[in-house]
């Protein structure tokens, strides 16, 4: 009864910052977590590295609802050794309850766990002692001759992006269309858009930011270049962390630049069941895209040991795999992308189509918030936000798959269809761990980089991906020091995610206060499948060499080459799986029949003539595949659509 006191107490002062025994209980965990070892700094104590004080400046930026439930994890922790405090045990008793916890049968306790490791853990790994210990050296490396080999089959890059040109909206402006997010779709819609000499502003909520002041700090690039400071997540079993951009160029800025096309039977299918009749006939708009951004397969020589560790693996097996194909040409060693390409090598889209755009007469915003569309006589007419209205034709939501259902639930548009904020995927995904005995080195190589896609009729594809230490809570296992063991031997770790295009879908809703909430609750056989995945991404990294492999199931620890049937004679329930997401997408679904989805197949919203939607949020089903390219070739045709009805 207290607890529930305390829950909704915190509710109402959650922008508060942690109060004073907060702050001890979470230097009495970063303690018992990271301690003092032969190799490595121990956490909150003298001589070592401070974690508190960066940790609550990375949850000021939190959603509100993270911020409350962390203060109450906390305050939970610190009473979880009844009769004594959390904060008053001897380190080794703190050590061992989190052991305990890592290990408790009760999800509830797994996830406070996780939850407090995360926050401590990307704090303290960024510590300049950490780093040296482990290695690290996040770089770029651009082979200038094999990206001019690259030159004539790519379109020639504009001028690049001043800060100049991208001030606040003030004031009103009058324009044909008003492009709302400059992420994938964004972008790409505005590029067309004026290009067809059409009068765009296009607005984004974000700051802009490139390879001249990209901070190389994890704690400052979460703050500066992703919504609520990475720490936007999936409420379900298991809740499902789902970082995304909040720049200009959104989350193109800090993906690792993998570029697919869709197989043909999911394009087919959007036809057949969806009445996109133009779903299928896209192969020219995927070669244009690919030409915009100079995609191209990574060198298979030249792309890390990760890489090479996941095709040996892949090959013994017999299993199909191979380069993936990346919007950097040239590219043979990026271990930046989450904190913004060290070069701008990637050809994100403020790199690429926002210029393209902006060369074409284009107006771009930064740091504009859009609160309402304007409605007039039933037809949507603009946009507006604090110190401006632009009134334009057509309007054009952009903002992504939870900033564009969270603009409609907001406002109340669309209240005719049932499926805003529905029909959400986000491609959960596992990471699998090993250790080789010889180093890997993962951050000298192309971060994600190589790709199994023998299992694509299960729904699943596995791509190596070497994390940096820093966000690689997720697949660093352990507590205390086994914890830092296994940080000190990052270089001879290798990690091949295990993605899944799901089955069960989620929805993005707003709570009392008008906050963005993200439900998603992985059905039964969702986690049967990624356990299937886990175990082959095991049985690769054991293929290559490994000595051990963490398969991030609760209650499975390391595991021996000998040991791998255990997985699949684990029962799996979805809460025992520790996942991540990157792409949510399907919250506005398009769809011929106003019934099922929110826009038609132009683009424009069956409840709101003059509303289009061009991001994400449009997919009626997942892609299956990283969906930056499909995003933009299906932004490119809404925004031709409209070019043809607006000329």
């Amino acid at each position: 009864m207290r607890l529930r006191r305390e829950g909704r107490s915190l509710s109402r002062r959650d922008a508060a910052g942690l109060s004073q025994r907060e702050r001890e209980t979470l230097a009495a965990f970063a303690r018992a977590l990271l301690p003092r070892t032969q190799a490595l700094p121990p956490a909150e104590q003298v001589g070592g590295v401070a974690v508190v004080k960066a940790a609550e400046l990375l949850l000021a930026q939190a959603p509100s609802r993270t911020r409350a439930l962390l203060r109450l994890t906390l305050r939970v922790l610190e009473r979880m050794p009844f009769p004594r405090r959390f904060s008053r045990l001897p380190e080794e008793r703190a050590a061992a309850l989190l052991a305990a916890m890592a290990s408790s049968r009760f999800a509830f306790r797994r996830d406070m766990l996780l939850a407090l490791k995360t926050l401590a853990y990307v704090v303290y790994t960024r510590d300049a002692r950490v780093q040296a210990t482990v290695g690290v050296r996040l770089t770029c490396v651009r082979d200038v001759m094999a990206a001019t080999a690259a030159a004539p089959q790519m379109e020639p890059l504009a001028e690049p992006l001043r800060r100049e040109q991208l001030s606040p909206a003030n004031g009103s402006v009058r324009c044909d269309v008003v492009v709302v997010g400059s992420g994938a779709g964004g972008a790409s819609a505005a590029r067309v858009l004026a290009e067809r000499g059409l009068d765009v502003v296009v607005l984004e909520r974000g700051p802009f930011h490139n390879a001249a002041d990209y901070s190389t700090d994890p704690v400052a690039a979460l703050g500066s270049l992703y919504r609520e400071a990475g720490m936007t997540f999936c409420e379900g079993r298991p809740a499902i962390p789902l970082p995304v951009g909040r720049c200009v160029g959104g989350t193109t800025v800090i993906n690792s630049g993998t570029c697919l096309r869709p197989p043909g039977a999911v394009m087919t299918r959007w036809r057949e069941r969806h009445g996109i009749e133009w779903a299928p006939d896209l192969d020219a708009e995927f070669a244009a895209v690919e030409r915009a951004l100079g995609v191209s397969p990574v060198d298979p020589l030249r792309c890390g040991r990760n890489a090479a560790l996941c095709r040996v693996g892949a090959e013994a097996l017999g299993w199909r795999n191979g380069p993936l194909r990346r919007n950097a040409p040239g590219v043979t060693c990026c271990s930046s992308c989450p904190t913004g390409c060290a070069i701008d090598a990637k050809l994100a889209m403020h790199v690429s189509e926002l210029p393209r755009a902006v060369a074409a007469s284009a107006r771009l915003c930064a740091e504009t918030n859009v609160e309402r569309v304007l409605v007039e006589r039933g037809r949507a007419v603009g946009v507006s936000g604090r110190g401006f209205e632009i009134r334009a034709d057509a309007v054009v939501l952009a903002a992504g798959a939870l900033g564009t259902p969270e603009l409609l639930l907001a406002q109340g548009l669309l209240g005719g269809s049932r499926a805003v904020g529905r029909n959400l995927r986000v491609h959960p995904v596992s990471w699998v761990g090993a250790y080789f005995e010889q180093p890997v080195r993962g951050w000298e190589g192309v971060m994600q980089s190589w790709s199994v896609d023998a299992f694509s009729d299960r729904r699943l594809f596995l791509e190596a991906t070497a994390t940096p230490v820093a966000f690689s809570s997720a697949h660093v296992g352990g507590v205390g020091a086994e914890l830092q063991a296994r940080i000190a031997r990052y270089e001879h770790l290798a990690v091949i995610g295990v993605h899944l295009s799901e089955r069960a879908s989620g929805r993005v809703t707003l709570d009392r206060r008008g906050r963005l909430r993200i439900h998603h609750h992985l059905s039964a056989n969702d986690a049967q499948t990624l356990r299937f995945g886990i175990a082959r991404a095991a049985e690769i990294h054991v293929a290559a060499g490994a000595r051990e492999v963490y398969p991030q199931l609760a209650h499975l620890g390391a595991l021996s080459g000998d040991e791998l049937d255990r997985i699949e004679r684990t029962r799996v329930r979805p809460a025992q799986l520790r996942l991540e997401a990157f792409h949510p997408m399907g919250t506005a679904r398009m769809d011929a029949d106003a019934r099922h989805g929110v826009v038609a197949a132009s683009g424009e919203a069956h409840d709101l003539p003059g509303l289009y939607v061009a991001d994400s949020s449009i997919f009626p089903t997942s892609p299956g595949v990283n969906p930056m390219l499909t995003v933009m070739v299906c932004a490119r045709r809404v925004a031709a659509q409209l070019a043809t009805r607006l000329s």
